[in-house]
């Protein structure tokens, strides 16, 4: 019975983090917005986040550091790089915990695949 529960616990966790394997689009990892490496791809609409304030994300708005898509900046300059994955993680899913914690209606926390797909707009 220990075995069957903890073989339970461990396939639910992996369906979490990961997904079913059964899904038919899965994410691909490639050179994307000139990145030294091969990263997954991400997936953000504006209008699902509509009624935050811009400056929650675009700090480039306050301090004048960029002008075009995150991207641009987060994969693109070599010092901001090895940073991405940390950053994006932090600003984006804290976002969807904290509301997620509040009670509050939040985007995705723990199914790494409802972010990591193809966008085409930003």
């Amino acid at each position: 019975m220990k075995i069957f529960l903890s073989l339970t616990v461990l396939t639910t966790t992996a369906l979490l983090i990961w997904g079913s394997p059964f899904t038919a689009v899965k994410p691909s990892i490639a050179q994307r917005w000139q990145s030294p490496e091969a990263i997954l791809p991400m997936t953000f609409a504006h209008i699902d986040h509509a009624g935050e304030s811009c400056l929650g994300c675009h700090h480039n708005y306050v301090d004048a550091t960029g002008q075009d898509l995150c991207m641009s900046c987060h994969v693109a300059v070599p010092e901001l790089w090895p940073k991405l994955e940390t950053q994006f993680h932090t600003l984006c899913r804290g976002c969807h915990v904290e509301r997620q914690l509040a009670g509050k209606d939040s985007g995705p926390t723990r199914v790494c695949i409802d972010c990591h797909l193809s966008d085409k707009l930003p």
